[in-house]
């Protein structure tokens, strides 16, 4: 006989990241798969054991096939089993000697039992030397069935049989393994990837914005020591400092628009928009069929990029921005209409390495017309640079990979294996030629219709074509016991229940696969003084209905599985970006533009008033020592604000600014989550009324009352929503602010007053936190 189980492709397996409930179901139904099958094969030796009259034998023969079921199905099926160990080895010759030395009390009744034993001798041993043992398991039962009376037929129906089946145990154990496996460790990639990608950002954070932030602190203190010194001399240190903080804050706001992905098509009218500000006619050609996101975040960068450079060399009145595709590449062009020499300069080098990192080609130069031309061509399949990444993690996924194509070359040695199984019972019903042609015509169609649809991957199995081919399977596997009235032939009506098991819905698929094998033991039922043949044939038909359900939905569900562990892995990477590119806004950017604003300011002091210069640079010193801390924490995954320590500091930078503040504080002990929320909230306003407000004064209110904490800040000189705001008035911050304080069951309004006021207002429930 033979047995196989694996796959259902539309059924229970992992659809959504966020639904587990096929795969839930998956390693359940594998176990019980191979369970039930295993059970059913050993019973036929146990049948064998009653019709040799050996009856007086069948609790020791119980007690050998649970032996063997046991090591089977919780040894050697369990995932965490170490199968290199020495304890494996020695359980492998433990399954050995259950399956030999039964055959001295039992004799040909036990010769099928070595199965069990070839099947893990392939899962155990190294495969160089586990194909030679295999064979040798398979070559000795043929052996001890020849010292027995039979037929040529008889031996080699016995050979086949325990090929096949040993790789129906080898597979069913192994596939059964690797699906528990994967969906134990589906989270595992994800977990991976955004580890792989923390350190990425951490290099990043490090070399653009740490050593940045380094500079500032010896300068700041440089600068400290020679203001009544030296004025001149801290003015020139100022004036570094000033650079150093505001090219750190370009690089905040460039990492955090890298790690969020950039739509194509508002980056480009955002473009038009820019140029259209400085007088110059756009004319934009673009083919934007079907790219992946980050083919269009890659490209929004190299436009941005590229228009930079043109307009920063050249003045010019026609801009020319041409983005195709064609054989697998995508080109953008950007023209202008001066004439002259191309530039050259960091310009040029800051695009080659953006393009060379995504595996594109840059060149630079002048049309026939002498106006410039900027070329660039990039492979669609190219990852842009900040998914570089997840290069790193693919290679786990090569397993599961391998594990597929392994099992769809399993079914079909299985398969073949029942197919010839099939043939060799043929030839103990009839010898006559055209008999035996015929019938191996039927049993080579259903072999045919089997492998190449029924198990073939790819195949949508509720398509409306599945359920005339399934009618078509039937009448293969029936018609034959039909036509030659001998119902001793049955066939291969497994392959009809496996695959009404894969076609049909479970409720339905359930019943046909349950009348097939009665169909089988009705067909039988004149044959009940062969004990084993009224049995043994439609337990048989259920292995192997089992097995050829299971080896294809196995297969499927290891190939949804690995693609469910990618899906996960992508959803947690852009999840960790957006925080990131979140937490860079929230923490980094006031930070810098305190920097650099109270900088300022003492760069205007130093000669005015030395004293006040020398409290704003200690402030400066603070600062950036509190950045530092802030660039470790958005780099590590974790940050804990001070709200006292936050609005401390925003009623210092804003007094600094010219405003004059008003602070009600009365809030007592909050959560750890509830305060660094409403710290970054602080934050987000304060940033918001030094870049937008050009007011006298701003209104700050913490306090804590029964419904929860409440956050306001309102400030005045606000005459219209700034340009970068989406239709409800809101920009990326408070859009930020607003997830944040969701994210604790709470709300965030922000609206502007008739007056020019604008308030920004947080209230978050502490009951829940």
């Amino acid at each position: 006989m033979t047995s196989s189980a694996q796959e259902n492709p539309d059924r229970s397996t992992v659809r959504d990241p966020g639904d587990d409930s096929g795969a839930l179901i998956a390693p359940t139904l594998a176990r019980a798969i191979v369970a039930v099958v295993f059970c059913g094969f050993g019973g036929i030796a146990v049948l064998f054991v009653l019709e040799e009259g050996k009856s007086t034998d069948i609790v020791l023969a119980v007690a050998c096939l649970a032996g063997l079921l046991a090591l089977q199905y919780f040894y050697f099926c369990r995932p965490d089993t170490d199968l290199r160990s020495r304890q494996a080895y020695g359980m492998l010759v433990a399954q050995a000697c259950l399956a030999y030395l039964p055959l001295f009390l039992f004799g040909q009744a036990w010769n099928s039992q070595p199965a069990f034993l070839a099947g893990s001798v392939l899962l155990v041993l190294p495969l160089p030397a586990a194909w030679p043992v295999f064979a040798g398991i398979v070559a000795s039962t043929g052996v001890v069935r020849s010292f027995f009376p039979g037929t040529w037929e008889d031996v080699l129906y016995l050979l086949v049989n325990t090929a096949t089946s040993g790789l129906f145990v080898y597979g069913l154990t192994r596939l059964a393994r690797l699906v528990v496996a994967l969906h134990e460790a589906r989270d595992e990639l994800a977990k991976s990837t955004v580890a792989h990608e923390r350190l990425r950002f951490a290099r990043d954070l490090h070399d653009l914005l740490g050593l940045s932030l380094s500079a500032i602190a010896p300068k700041g203190e440089l600068a400290l020591r020679l203001v009544r010194k030296n004025p001149g001399r801290a003015e020139r240190e100022l004036s570094e400092i000033l650079e150093i903080s505001r090219r750190a804050l370009a690089d905040v706001r460039a990492i955090a628009r890298l790690y969020r992905e950039i739509s194509l098509n508002e980056e480009t009218t955002t473009l038009a928009s820019m140029l259209a500000a400085s007088n110059v006619d756009l004319r934009i050609d673009l083919d934007l069929r079907e790219l992946p996101p980050h083919m269009r975040t890659a490209l929004s960068a190299l436009l941005r990029e590229g228009i930079a450079y043109v307009l920063r060399h050249r003045e010019v009145e026609h801009c020319e921005i041409i983005v195709r595709q064609d054989n697998g590449s995508v080109s953008v062009d950007i023209v202008n209409d001066e004439t002259g020499a191309a530039p050259t300069g960091d310009g040029v080098d800051n695009l080659q390495t953006m393009v060379s990192r995504m595996g594109g080609e840059l060149s630079v130069g002048t049309d026939p017309d002498g106006r410039l031309h900027l070329h660039v061509g990039v492979p669609v399949s190219a990852r842009s640079p900040e998914r570089r990444a997840e290069t790193a993690t693919e290679s786990r996924e090569s397993i599961p990979q391998m594990a597929t194509k392994f099992a769809n070359w399993l079914a079909v040695a299985v398969f073949f294996g029942s197919f010839v199984q099939a043939v060799i019972r043929v030839l103990w019903v009839t010898q006559e030629f055209w008999d035996i042609a015929l019938v191996t015509a039927y049993l080579t169609a259903a072999l045919v219709l089997q492998l190449a649809y029924f198990s073939r991957p790819g195949t949508r199995l509720r398509s409306p074509a599945s359920y005339p081919l399934l009618a078509l399977m039937a009448v293969l596997v029936f018609l034959p016991s039909a036509q030659f009235q001998d119902a001793s032939w049955t066939g291969l009506p497994g392959f009809l229940a496996g695959s009404a098991l894969l076609v049909l819905r479970p409720a339905l698929g359930w019943s046909v696969f349950a009348a097939v094998v009665g169909a089988v033991l009705w067909s039988q039922l004149g044959f009940l003084d062969t004990f084993v043949r009224a049995l043994g044939l439609p337990i048989v038909t259920l292995d192997l209905g089992l097995i050829t359900y299971g080896l294809t939905w196995m297969t499927r569900t290891v190939r949804q599985l690995r693609a469910t562990r990618r899906e996960l892995a992508e959803v947690a990477l852009a999840e960790t970006r957006l925080r990131f590119a979140r937490d860079l806004h929230d923490l980094l950017g006031l930070s810098l533009s305190a920097i650099t604003l109270k900088s300022e300011l003492a760069y205007r002091l130093v000669l005015l008033d030395p004293d006040r210069a020398r409290t704003e640079l200690t402030e400066v010193l603070e600062i950036s020592r509190h950045a530092l801390a802030d660039v470790r924490s958005v780099a590590s995954g974790y940050h804990q604000m001070s709200l006292e320590e936050e609005y401390r500091t925003a009623e210092s930078l804003l007094t600094t600014a010219g405003l004059s503040v008003l602070m009600e504080v009365d809030y007592g002990d909050l959560p750890p989550e509830v305060s660094t929320v409403l710290a970054t909230v602080l934050r987000e306003g304060v940033t918001n009324v030094l870049r937008h407000s050009k007011g006298e004064c701003c209104v700050i209110t913490i306090r804590a009352e029964d419904s929860g904490a409440h956050l306001q800040v309102i400030n005045d000189g606000v005459t219209k929503p700034p340009a970068d705001r989406d239709r409800n008035g809101w920009g990326s911050g408070i859009r930020n602010m607003s997830d944040r304080v969701a994210s604790l069951g709470g709300a965030l309004t922000a609206r502007y007053e008739g007056d020019g006021r604008f308030a920004l207002c947080a209230r978050i429930p502490t009951a829940r936190v």
